[in-house]
């Protein structure tokens, strides 16, 4: 049975917590007031128990080198009142050992229903953490009092395959995902002026809206690519070539924008694909040669360009005709983000991969062989006239790296830790002999 004064405290905390996280998504309580209220909500057994299903996400270490774990919590939309209703979800983790002061995480979200009652609306956070073990509780509630609740204990341990390198954590640290978080990775090799674009979209074909693994991973590269070789002074562009649109730029960013990219990122509609796109895909290439053309003729052009996303499904070519200036002294490379290795290191096994594998929103992995889930946002209907030879599936060259090529740049998969120090090393030592 629901109790007045429940319903007064988190109706209060509900509404500070949406002022803070409908920007920055996931964030770090630091308001003792609100972290009393808080506390107060997760140790009090009163309001009514949901039906849901709150699913771990394990440690893995990622491009970043921190470890990142999380949660997924599922709940019928039928729970759900109405279309935008918001509900608070929060996350109390503690370290075992050390200092044992807890850090609660809190983000919000809005569950979205399509009148089906079978259908879940699926909620998902993530945060970063130093070696070590914790516990964590988690609890979600609406402004009713309806509340869903799960604790389960964290070891936060490096693989043997990535030992070697040191995280950027301390043991025993909780970050939130947006927060800069511990600074320059070890061995980090400083550049001059850097330009980062960013290529919103998911790694699986043909998928039509960004998931909560492919902006985790987005970010997560930006991230590690600013860590570990820091820049004098950074220009980002995040683009989405569906849309053949730029979603945002910023010169001189900075890690204090991080949350102003996760908004970026949430706000990515591929669905509203142009069909004039669709029917002209050299559009595609001509867009790629526009981003690039800003680069090469700005007032004062970046000395290092790197392409960062998924493989895109376009194919076309560049014309013939594309090249750099004779003067020009910029470097281009490609990173193409495959996160497939950072959750097979990370796994206990193939079956746990594939657990592991769901919550991240990927696939679940059947006999070695990957099988898509059941999608409600399909692709769209293409007309008749449209050649498909123009179009996936993500492997071989695309149309970002074949621009890339005829620029005399470099293409390099990254699909570990391991891979994304190689690619980063040889970005800096390329970079630096170009000078």
């Amino acid at each position: 049975m629901r109790t007045q004064p429940l319903l007064f405290v988190i109706r209060s905390l509900a509404i500070v917590v949406i002022a803070v996280t409908e920007v920055s998504g996931q964030t770090v309580l630091s308001d003792k007031k609100k972290i009393a209220e808080a506390e107060n909500l997760f140790d009090s057994p009163t309001g009514d128990e949901s039906s849901c299903e709150v699913l771990p996400i394990w440690p893995h270490f990622i491009f970043s080198l921190r470890l990142q774990a999380g949660y997924l919590a599922r709940l019928p939309l039928a729970q759900s009142q109405v279309w935008g209703q918001k509900c608070v979800a929060l996350a109390r983790i503690t370290p075992i050992k050390g200092n044992g002061n807890p850090v609660y995480l809190s983000r919000v979200v809005q569950l979205r229903s399509e009148g089906n009652s079978d259908h879940e609306a699926e909620v998902t956070g993530s945060y970063w953490l130093g070696t070590g073990r914790y516990s964590v509780k988690f609890l979600m509630f609406d402004d009713r009092g309806d509340a869903c609740r799960k604790e389960w204990q964290i070891d936060a341990r490096l693989s043997s395959d990535v030992r070697n390198f040191k995280p950027v954590l301390a043991p025993g640290t909780v970050k939130g995902v947006l927060s800069n978080g511990g600074g320059r990775a070890a061995g980090a090799k400083p550049v001059g002026r850097l330009t980062i674009l960013l290529h919103a979209a998911s790694v699986l074909q043909l998928q039509t809206l960004l998931r909560p693994s492919d902006k985790a991973m987005l970010l997560d590269g930006m991230v590690a690519l600013m860590d570990e070789m820091p820049a004098r002074w950074v220009r980002l562009v995040v683009f989405n070539l569906e849309q053949q649109k730029e979603i945002l730029r910023r010169d001189g960013f900075t890690f204090d924008a991080l949350p102003e990219v996760a908004q970026a990122l949430n706000a990515v509609q591929p669905a509203t694909v142009d069909y004039r796109a669709l029917q002209h895909p050299g559009s595609t290439a001509d867009f790629i040669q526009n981003l690039i053309k800003q680069e090469v003729h700005a007032p004062e052009p970046s000395d290092t360009v790197v392409f960062l996303g998924p493989r895109s499904i376009y194919k076309v070519k560049p014309s013939s005709s594309f090249a750099l200036p004779p003067d020009a002294k910029q470097q281009f490379f490609y990173l193409v983000c495959e996160p497939t290795g950072i959750l097979r290191t990370s796994s206990r096994s193939a079956s746990g991969w594939g657990a592991q594998g769901l919550t991240m929103g990927f696939p679940p992995i059947v006999h070695g062989e990957t099988t898509p889930q059941p999608n409600p946002t399909v692709p769209p209907i293409l007309p008749d006239d449209v050649q498909w030879t123009n179009y996936g599936p993500n492997h071989g060259p695309d149309s970002i790296e074949y621009a890339v090529d005829q620029l005399r740049g470099k293409t390099v998969q990254v699909d570990s830790v391991e891979s994304f120090a190689d690619a980063v090393n040889r970005i800096v030592r390329l970079s630096r002999a170009n000078r």
